[in-house]
């Protein structure tokens, strides 16, 4: 179940939907496109991300509708709005030592679905705008790291694009948007310090609960998930894990893992899950393209939260057009990696990208 509170209207649920998004291509690349024989087929603004959303974004602490131009805190860029079927990726490429290289070129990239390399149609270094979901856990095992988190959620929010939006779910026994998708980074803080600590841990509700959100509240932008966690279900969700990789898969969703906290739990807990309920979240990130981060290896949680919106900002967005045909609702494998001068991935560097995704069905 899923709880709104405040402005925040109810979400509707939405069945699966096809993962080759419409995508909004600069004018550049529209015109490269466009020389290559690649033609678009119909024009539509999704950009900006809602204008046709069943939740709204907020600019403050009143609801709005779908940033404008003229909206506060939006920057604008000139862009051609064009519906294409493309299957994005997102990918994250980093040292071994967990830094981001930023400086690669579409050239460096190879993508292959169920083993066969795709043409890359677009490429973009994070130039497209980001709906960003940050799910808190809210439980009593958390409760410490909350307190680091609180200190400096003002500053590590806005190391954020201006551009970007946020929206702030809570979650212990079920899962809560407390605040729908803003640009807002005042009032999302003032959020994050109201959080009253108290529950169990329902967080496969939460992971797709946000997914959903993201995938039919804010088309046309990058889609992320940044759980912060102990990551140690108390609570049996309505969903399992294959339910929340699919909808995050639908929605071209990168899901980060925030780690805080110890295990605290009681031998009750191992009475009612097994040992794979602990690597749930783990695999679930491994499945969408993200990671997680253990913030004790930080100098503070915040300081952790920082380094994933690095990531985040420092990312590239690719998309291909399948030579697979077929709509048949099958699930295809993505592998992407970069050309072989760049030597050997998991040595040299670590590549992080969706695993596949659910092809459309007629």
């Amino acid at each position: 179940m899923l709880h709104y509170k405040r402005e925040c209207t109810s979400a509707r649920k939405v069945g699966i939907k096809p993962v080759m998004r419409r995508m909004v291509i600069s004018a550049c690349s529209a015109v490269l496109l466009l020389m290559c024989g690649w033609a678009p087929r119909s024009l539509q603004g999704a950009a900006q991300g809602t204008a046709s959303s069943p939740a709204p974004v907020q600019n403050g602490p009143q609801a709005s509708s779908a940033p404008t131009a003229s909206s506060p805190g939006i920057v604008q860029s000139s862009l051609i709005k064009v519906e294409v079927d493309l299957v994005p990726v997102e990918v994250s490429v980093r040292d071994p030592r967990g830094r981001p290289l930023d400086n690669l070129t579409r050239d460096d990239f190879r993508v292959f679905e169920d083993g066969v390399e795709q043409q890359v149609r677009y490429f973009s270094h994070a130039d497209l705008p980001l709906a960003l979901a940050l799910v808190v856990d809210s439980s009593t095992s958390v409760a410490a790291a909350l307190t680091d988190l609180r200190l400096g959620a003002y500053d590590t929010l806005s190391l954020l694009k201006p551009e970007d939006l946020v929206a702030f779910f809570s979650f212990a026994d079920t899962p809560e948007l407390v605040r729908g998708l803003s640009t807002d980074r005042a009032a999302l803080a003032e959020d994050i310090v109201a959080v009253s600590p108290g529950g169990g841990t329902d967080i496969t509700d939460a992971l797709y609960a946000s997914a959903e959100y993201l995938g039919s509240a804010a088309p046309g932008r990058r889609h992320a998930i940044i759980l912060v966690s102990d990551n140690e279900p108390s609570d049996r969700g309505l969903h399992n894990d294959s339910e929340v990789i699919r909808a995050g898969l639908n929605g071209a969703t990168v899901i980060y893992s925030l780690k805080v906290g110890y295990f605290e739990h009681s031998r009750w807990y191992y009475l009612t899950h097994s040992d794979p309920a602990l690597g749930s979240v783990e695999r679930v990130c491994r499945a969408t393209g993200g990671a997680v981060l253990d913030s004790r290896n930080e100098e503070s949680v915040s300081a952790a939260l920082s380094t994933l919106i690095a990531w985040l900002k420092k990312g590239y967005s690719l998309a291909y057009s399948s030579t697979n045909p077929r709509q048949d609702g099958a699930y295809r494998k993505i592998q992407v990696r970069l050309a072989p001068r760049f030597g050997s991935p998991g040595k040299k560097y670590n590549l992080f990208a969706r695993q596949g995704y659910y092809a459309p069905k007629l």
